[in-house]
């Protein structure tokens, strides 16, 4: 009897055990949403030379059809291939002297390159060689911390955005226009960005939005804007105006820092190196 009643208790412990498993909901894979046109989980990784570790800024030059990037602190440009994306030679060109650089764009066929400070280099590439000259200073006052600029020409301007600005608050970040052709810079904001909105619509819980790299879409024309502390994309139009916002999961974004497009909306975003090299990513537009 005493066998039965040990045997009687043991199914039943096994029975109340396989019951409430049962009840218990297995989490679910955390899923990241993709913006529109593009699978995250459709990616071609490219690894990038231990010279480029520290890659800030990213530009496709549809003339010459190859990338430019820069390291971070050097004033050095890089030369990528097309396709692989892998350094060309010559290449690094010294542009400027040590400084903390955070991004490339490219404006009527030149590139430029912006320091944190708000300053924009002029690259000149000729028979003498390449070179940077300054083009011009934001003049506003305070501590003031720059890593986004891209080309808009509609505007016929290089916008610089915000980081940290002490112009701004827990609620705004504000955009520069350099006029490259006419006026230089305006130390007027051309543009403020709704920093609360952005948290509104944001799919997880994030710090306030701090701008690491933006380009215009060729086909959308729509601003994606990456915040690499933030580990979001912000689509906006084209005078930052919010329209949706992603996650850049850590796993395939560890340190997002620079993004472009080709001019068939191909999709260009690339990682400082965490551990090991620095990556490019690209995702295939599907209109």
């Amino acid at each position: 009897m005493a066998f039965l009643n040990f045997t009687r208790k043991t199914g039943l412990i096994f029975l109340l055990a396989a019951f409430f498993l049962s009840g218990c909901k297995q989490p679910k894979p955390k899923v990241i949403k993709s913006p529109p046109h593009y699978n995250f989980s459709e990616v071609q990784t490219m690894k990038i030379d231990l010279r480029l570790k520290e890659i800030s800024g990213l530009a496709w030059d549809s003339e010459r059809d190859e990338f430019l990037a820069h390291y971070d602190e050097s004033g050095q440009l890089f030369l990528l291939d097309k396709s692989s994306l892998q350094i060309k030679q010559p290449s690094p060109f010294k542009v400027a002297g040590k400084g903390d650089f955070e991004d490339v764009a490219i404006y009527n066929g030149d590139a430029y390159m912006l320091e944190s400070n708000g300053t924009i280099y002029k690259v000149i590439r000729d028979s003498a060689g390449v070179r940077g000259v300054e083009a011009g200073k934001l003049g506003i006052t305070g501590t003031n911390d720059f890593e986004t600029m891209y080309a808009d020409t509609a505007r016929k301007a290089l916008i610089i955005i915000c980081k940290n600005c002490d112009m701004d608050n827990k609620q705004k970040v504000s955009a520069f226009a350099f006029y490259p052709d006419s006026i230089g810079f305006v130390n007027d904001p051309v543009y403020t960005i709704d920093a609360a909105e952005v948290q509104k619509l944001s799919p997880h819980k994030t710090s306030k939005l701090q701008p690491s790299a933006a380009a215009i879409h060729p086909i959308l024309k729509k601003l994606f804007i990456v915040s690499s502390a933030a580990n979001t994309l912000v689509i906006a139009d084209l005078n930052g105006r919010v329209e949706s916002v992603f996650e850049l999961g850590k796993k395939l974004f560890p340190q997002p820092e620079g993004i472009t497009f080709k001019s068939g909306g191909d999709m260009y975003i690339s990682n400082e190196a965490v551990a090991g090299k620095a990556t490019i990513h690209r995702f295939v537009y599907k209109p």
